[in-house]
């Protein structure tokens, strides 16, 4: 029933009772905020876009598992590679530990019979040269100081050469290593961003199967109370339930205003057995029963008939007024 039927009668009426119903009937009719339940079909339409949720998800799933057993198969290849890289450059610098030794001893050694032929004349190294009184045997011995002198230096320059080359080896490894670490870490932030998206995929497949759990008993629900009155009704053919939000109206001047010409938007005369409706929600021309009513035909449409709010039709104004404002199921007549 539209607002200003209350208003009005509100005003004309001096029963204290009667205008306290009436003010919580309007409380309630533009305070309240309920949650409809949906007809049939809809339910139906909902469990399928569920469905179809549910077989995305599972798909998603699906893929992201692959993902990470992918990824988590490259992060076991990346740790081996790792781990050998590792015991490369320790052998590396096990190396250079060795050759810094042999050098330091091969330094020391040199260091010391240099100083041993400079500062002793008794040095046989020397007097191996100076006690020579052959000319041809002091030249011979004087080649022979070149040739220990030009060892040691050679023996010393290659174990330089031979350390620098395992020093370059060593940074080279432990590039390659700082590569393969960043990469690794690379392979764990995406490993993990991976598990939050399969978490996220469960969590969705199971609100999906909640929801369609809870679908599937509506639809039982409403099943079951259009099977009740289907026995209660044998002649009918119900195919479906809609819950409302139900007034009332007449076709009078308070109650339809300027529109109370007697006849409803697709030409039917106004009154009992005909229904306001929201065409988006009720189609019109959609036959239904309403219990304790009767059956009503949807050949009308209101401003603020909207949604599930169904307004209806009586031949009197008493009548309308008599019907308030409620919660109701109405069942969908078919052919």
């Amino acid at each position: 029933m539209r607002i200003y039927i209350f208003l009005r009668n509100i005003k004309k009426s001096k029963n204290l009772a009667l205008i306290l119903s009436l003010s919580i009937i309007l409380n309630i009719f533009l305070f309240s905020n309920p949650v409809f339940a949906l007809d049939l079909d809809r339910f139906k339409s909902e469990k399928m876009r569920f469905k179809s949720d549910l077989d995305a998800a599972l798909n998603n799933l699906k893929t992201i598992r692959l993902e990470i057993d992918r990824v988590k198969h490259k992060l076991i290849e990346l740790e081996s590679e790792i781990i050998v890289m590792e015991e490369q450059v320790k052998t590396c610098e096990e190396n250079i530990k060795e050759i810094e030794i042999q050098l330091e001893k091969t330094i020391k050694s040199f260091n010391k019979s240099v100083i041993e032929f400079y500062k002793r004349k008794s040095n046989s190294l020397f007097q191996a040269v100076i006690s020579q009184k052959d000319v041809f045997d002091f030249f011979k011995n004087i080649n022979l100081l070149e040739h220990v002198i030009k060892q040691n230096s050679q023996a010393i320059k290659d174990y330089f050469e031979l350390k620098n080359r395992y020093v370059k080896e060593k940074l080279l490894l432990e590039e390659e290593y700082k590569k393969l670490n960043n990469l690794k870490n690379d392979y764990n932030s995406t490993f993990n961003s991976l598990l939050e998206k399969e978490k996220d995929y469960e969590n969705e497949i199971e609100n999906a199967k909640r929801k369609i759990a809870e679908i599937d008993a509506e639809i039982g629900e409403i099943q079951k109370r259009i099977g009740e009155i289907q026995k209660q009704y044998p002649n009918l053919k119900i195919v479906d339930e809609y819950r409302v939000l139900a007034t009332a109206y007449c076709p009078c001047p308070i109650c339809c205003g300027k529109y109370s010409s007697g006849y409803t938007a697709i030409g039917l005369k106004a009154g009992y057995g005909v229904i306001a409706v929201d065409p988006k929600y009720i189609p019109l021309r959609t036959k239904v029963l309403i219990i304790g009513y009767g059956i009503a035909i949807a050949g009308d449409t209101g401003r603020k008939i909207n949604n599930n709010h169904i307004d209806i039709g009586f031949d009197n104004h008493i009548d309308a007024l008599r019907y308030g404002v409620k919660y109701i199921r109405i069942y969908k007549i078919g052919e």
